[in-house]
């Protein structure tokens, strides 16, 4: 199912949080409508003036734009939570659950430290809310069956979120493992092709506004791991090197005229004899670099391995 952009936007996503909101808040009033009873002595109207309250705050963060609002709408979110479980009649109370949704939600939508933030501060609340509830139990014993209940729900809960966040690190490791693996070749340890296409998208446009010659190469050898070990040792550090397929690398040269990458190769070339290289300059009204690079690999096969013929400059495009 593809997400409307609109909703993918981080405002969309702020949207959405505010109508989930107003939707578990419309549920805790119709639960407390239901209830025969508060844990302690309040007027009826008392969930509605909650809800009321917390939405209209709700929608001041959304519609104001405040610093930090996100941080503050969450924190407010624990707040109102705490007085829900407090009065609460319910044994355990099953208000609790709706902590833990945002603890979990927020560690979903923001990362680790959000929901870390966000676990610390809902077990601040709870030690608050909970004794409070225990004092004003029957007798005030916490080994009373309901009392025991309900700490046994805080438990789980906290057990329950505290594994959560395991899963919510793991995913953020698997992420960026995958992006590293997606952006780097792991047998010559150089960028991928991918890669080198997006880092062709700004490098381009930056040498034809500084009027400086961006040259790119595409280099064949039979061995391509000790192809990728002289490049590593030869060439410049400003230089870009990426895996194109399984016979050839792709140069980025920088601030690089065609002459001087003609002495960069040759450099390669006495390292790697049986070395053979296509070269072409690039700027904005080329192609894009996939057709750029494939025009080289068609202007390869004009190469040889001996020494009259082992580059080749490929036409430019048009």
């Amino acid at each position: 199912m593809e997400t409307p952009s609109r909703m993918s936007t981080e405002q969309g996503v702020i949207i959405l949080q505010y109508v989930a909101r107003a939707l578990f808040a419309v549920l805790a009033v119709i639960y407390f409508n239901h209830s025969s009873a508060f844990f302690f002595t309040l007027p009826a109207v008392t969930p509605w003036v909650l809800a009321g309250t917390y939405l209209g705050l709700q929608l001041v963060f959304l519609v104001a734009r405040l610093p930090h609002a996100a941080l503050l709408a969450s924190l407010l979110d624990l707040v109102i939570l705490g007085i829900v479980i407090l009065i609460d009649a319910g044994e355990p109370p099953p208000t609790m659950a709706l902590l833990f949704l945002a603890v979990l939600s927020n560690g979903l939508l923001h990362g680790l430290k959000r929901f870390l933030v966000m676990l610390a501060a809902a077990e601040v609340v709870l030690v608050i809310v909970m004794p409070i509830r225990i004092s004003y139990g029957e007798a005030g014993n916490p080994f009373d069956p309901a009392a025991s209940a309900s700490l046994f729900l805080l438990a789980a809960l906290t057990v329950c979120m505290l594994y959560f966040g395991l899963m919510i690190w793991r995913n953020q490791v698997l992420a960026r493992q995958s992006m590293e693996n997606a952006w780097r070749d792991p047998q010559t340890g150089f960028i991928s092709r991918a890669a080198l296409s997006s880092t062709a998208g700004w490098l381009i446009p930056l040498h034809d506004r500084l009027s400086s010659p961006l040259t790119l190469v595409l280099v064949h050898d039979e061995d391509l791991n000790a192809l990728a070990d002289t490049v590593g040792q030869r060439l410049r550090r400003s230089d870009i090197v990426a895996r194109y397929d399984e016979d050839h690398l792709a140069l980025l040269l920088p601030c690089t005229a065609a002459g001087a990458a003609e002495k960069v190769l040759a450099d390669l070339r006495q390292a790697r004899p049986g070395l053979r290289a296509a070269v072409m300059t690039l700027h904005s009204a080329n192609a894009a670099l996939e057709q750029a690079l494939h025009h080289l690999q068609t202007a390869m096969p004009r190469t040889r391995s001996d020494d009259a013929h082992w580059l080749a400059h490929a036409s430019p495009l048009t």
